[in-house]
């Protein structure tokens, strides 16, 4: 695989300062918005894949006092898009469209965790998706298309 940091530059420091869980790390984050928003971890999975999760706190939340949609769009598209430089060696990419379904509410304090999915990969379009949970509780779904940029 590609070294991330040849093709995305250096890596960023996330703008608050989360404690990794037992069990994960923190993830890599090139993106400044991303970093700026939310904690990014990962660990690996049994078949090498990457699972990723992030921690809410009150950033995150709107003004019903549960997550906001956008924060959890966000935390999807930089979790699918791991997966696409996962799945095509760091390759550039950019999000062509994005479809989430919220199934229930999430609030400061809960863990999302996603295992995502490359569910096509072909010479420039890649379509993935992802389930986003707080323990066994789905929260909301999300599948996107990729276009690499080659």
């Amino acid at each position: 695989m590609a070294d991330a940091e040849a093709v995305w530059g250096k890596r960023l420091a996330a703008a608050r300062v989360v404690p990794a869980p037992d069990g994960w790390t923190h993830a890599p984050q090139w993106d400044p918005f991303e970093a700026y928003l939310l904690p990014f971890f990962e660990r690996r999975v049994d078949g090498g894949g990457r699972e990723f999760a992030t921690l809410l706190d009150e950033r995150h939340l709107n003004a019903a006092n549960v997550a906001h949609g956008g924060a959890l769009m966000t935390f999807a598209d930089a979790v699918l898009g791991y997966a696409i430089w996962d799945a095509t060696d760091n390759a550039h990419c950019v999000t062509v469209s994005q479809q989430t379904q919220f199934l229930a509410s999430a609030t400061a304090g809960d863990f999302i965790t996603c295992l995502p999915v490359v569910v096509r990969k072909t010479r420039d379009i890649v379509f993935v998706r992802g389930d986003f949970m707080v323990g066994s509780r789905p929260i909301f779904t999300a599948s996107a298309v990729w276009k690499l940029r080659v």
